[in-house]
């Protein structure tokens, strides 16, 4: 009887610990951690994706102002393929009575030429050589001047006509860049060409100066022949008084 309670208790021994070791190994799920974890998983695609599209903006940007932009649509308002005052011969010439080139200005110099020539004009104003006397050269001077304002009028004329229509052209594709770095080329691209046209009315005004001046050289040279044809005798000058 005794050993039959001791045997019956080493049994019930043996599955409770059987019990407790097949219980010791099923896996226990901690909700409060795992929420936790599933929370900082989300979190750190989230902040992965925050960067990657700053990294995307900051590439853009980079983008934006770096890097070289076409203009050349723009590189030929100012002065384009025409007429430029650059071409104009040196009014230093023009004034001294020396010859004249119109090779510069192409067809408005050979129009300013015929002009010119079909006034038929004197080549002296005394019949003597073309440099022979002041007068001369103050004529020929005015000649001169003048044939070269023909050839720029002419010339400013029919190039203005063209940078009127390439500026409208221009004032046309103002906000069409695709980016700043590209606006702020176009924009500097303007500035040059701008200048460039301001440096063309420099010109035309330089070749007005230089009509005013053969007019001055004519009224100089008049009065120094004037003055020749004529001698003043103190002796025989007298003053009379009312």
């Amino acid at each position: 009887m005794f050993r039959t309670r001791i045997s019956a208790h080493l049994a019930i021994g043996l599955l409770l610990s059987l019990s407790t070791a097949a219980f010791a190994q099923v896996p226990v799920i901690d909700s409060a951690t795992l929420t936790q974890a599933t929370q900082t998983a989300a979190n750190t695609a989230q902040i992965m994706a925050t960067n990657q599209q700053i990294l995307t903006y900051t590439q853009q940007t980079y983008n934006a102002v770096t890097g070289s932009r076409q203009t050349s649509t723009l590189s030929s308002i100012g002065l384009g393929s025409g007429f430029s005052m650059s071409a104009a011969p040196n009014l230093s010439s023009l004034l001294g009575g020396g010859g004249i080139s119109m090779s510069g200005l192409g067809s408005y110099g050979t129009l300013a030429s015929s002009i010119i020539n079909g006034l038929n004009l004197a080549r002296t104003l005394t019949g003597g050589a073309a440099t022979a006397a002041p007068t001369d050269q103050a004529y020929t001077g005015a000649v001169n001047t003048a044939a070269a304002i023909t050839a720029a009028v002419a010339g400013a004329q029919a190039a203005s006509i063209t940078r009127s229509t390439a500026f409208t052209s221009a004032a046309g594709a103002i906000g069409a860049a695709p980016d700043i770095k590209g606006s702020i080329d176009q924009n500097s691209q303007l500035q040059t060409q701008t200048g460039q046209t301001i440096n063309e009315l420099i010109g035309t005004v330089n070749l007005t100066n230089a009509a005013l001046n053969a007019q001055q050289q004519q009224d100089l040279a008049a009065q120094s022949k004037l003055s020749s044809m004529w001698s003043y005798d103190s002796s025989k000058a007298t003053l009379t008084g009312n």
